[in-house]
């Protein structure tokens, strides 16, 4: 059985699935499972994929339900590790090769994800490669701050999300962002390969103005809930009555929700490093 299951869900990818299947077959590592969840495209993309005879590749063919398709996907997948992969990017061909040995050298890393190089149709790139690297120290911490591994990058270990019963939530266009906070709550660790190992495709016209906004809202929403579980964790009444405070001046625009988080998470920090003194 391989010990990696590639899991890619699918929506009207016709224009780009077939570099993206292209780079996971082509991959230097070639024992794998390549479980592709089709989330009810309208298009030619299942008439794409089926034209593979590769036997790795798996195709379940599913109604337009993103989230429950890709739990369905966690529990489907035989292998391992799981490797996240979306239609439209693009695999280094060292990518699994690499992740792997980096997860079987670190047995505790459950999460493993990668820096990426942005491209666009114009041909544009850029690094991305400000998402930290190593492992990350006080991961529910810095997951106040931002985001800091990119989904179709990630490389999870199976055995953590059956053991603790995680998988993902209802948090439309952070669901990624929300299963990396329950990783982290955990105590598993969250680790960044410092190697640009996908090509991460920003399309001129993938990201709308309202998919801007159920973004921007969804990571606020995310990261109240991860300043309350810190309170919670800390169990401490002047700084549940300064989140009072300070949410009254959000009401009032006099203080912004980034204001609010920064101001945290330069107390937690000056609280951590005054406890280790």
């Amino acid at each position: 059985m391989p010990e990696i299951t590639v899991l890619m869900p699918v929506r009207n990818g016709e224009k780009y699935i077939k570099n993206a299947i292209d780079s996971v077959l082509n991959q230097t590592l070639t024992d794998f499972e390549f479980l592709i969840i089709d989330d009810g495209p309208t298009d030619r993309t299942v008439k794409i994929i089926q034209d593979y005879a590769d036997e790795r590749i798996h195709l379940v063919k599913r109604k337009h339900q993103f989230i429950q398709n890709l739990n369905e996907g966690l529990q489907l997948a035989s292998g391992a590790y799981i490797a996240r992969m979306d239609a439209d990017d693009i695999m280094h061909t060292e990518r699994l090769r690499i992740q792997l040995k980096r997860m079987k050298k670190n047995p505790d890393i459950t999460v493993c994800g990668t820096w990426a190089k942005i491209f666009s149709d114009k041909g544009n790139e850029r690094k991305i490669s400000h998402l930290g690297y190593g492992i990350i120290h006080e991961p529910v911490l810095e997951l106040l701050k931002y985001n800091m591994l990119l989904h179709p990058s990630v490389m999870i270990k199976k055995e953590f999300l059956l053991n603790h019963h995680i998988k993902y939530q209802n948090y439309p266009c952070v669901e990624d962002y929300k299963l990396w906070f329950d990783i982290a709550k955990a105590g598993g660790i969250l680790f960044v390969e410092p190697q640009e190992l996908l090509m991460f495709r920003r399309s001129d016209t993938q990201v709308t103005v309202t998919k801007k906004e159920e973004m921007s809202l969804g990571s606020i929403r995310l990261r109240k809930e991860i300043l309350l579980y810190l309170l919670s964790v800390y169990n401490n009444k002047t700084l549940n009555s300064l989140l009072s405070d300070f949410e009254n001046l959000e009401k009032n625009k006099w203080m912004s929700n980034e204001d609010i988080f920064r101001f945290f998470v330069n107390l937690f920090n000056r609280i951590q490093r005054d406890t280790m003194v």
